[in-house]
């Protein structure tokens, strides 16, 4: 594909994201100035939110809501959360979802800190 129809794919493809989420979030934004990366990337994307094979696309909402809450992306929970509500998720489900997201950060965060304590205790023996 020589860059004429990178573009126009690009330019397609941004007009699905803005015509499904009501805006073009900041990284299709950016990374579309490249769009040897960014049709790939967008491509990935749609296959895992639009098209999921094993997931319906609300539970692959409700996963992203759980990453986005775990990792602390607050960009990213921006975007997932609208489009549960437009999906037909309750604030109860993804509220939930969000939960288990944070409580598995804050899992890793104490098995983390656990691990050295215990290895601390170990040394003062």
């Amino acid at each position: 594909m020589d860059e004429k129809d990178q573009q126009e794919m690009v330019r397609r493809v941004l007009a699905r994201v803005r015509e499904e989420y009501g805006f073009v979030p900041l990284v299709s934004e950016m990374m579309s100035e490249r769009p040897d990366i960014y049709l790939p990337y967008s491509e990935m994307s749609s296959g895992l939110f639009f098209r999921p094979r094993h997931l319906d696309r609300r539970t692959a909402e409700l996963a992203a809501i759980a990453a986005g809450a775990a990792l602390g992306s607050e960009n990213c929970l921006g975007v997932h959360i609208p489009q549960a509500l437009k999906l037909g998720l309750s604030e109860d489900e993804i509220m939930e979802a969000m939960f288990v997201g944070s409580f598995m950060s804050m899992n890793r965060s104490n098995s983390i800190a656990l691990r050295c304590l215990k290895a601390a205790r170990g040394n003062q023996g």
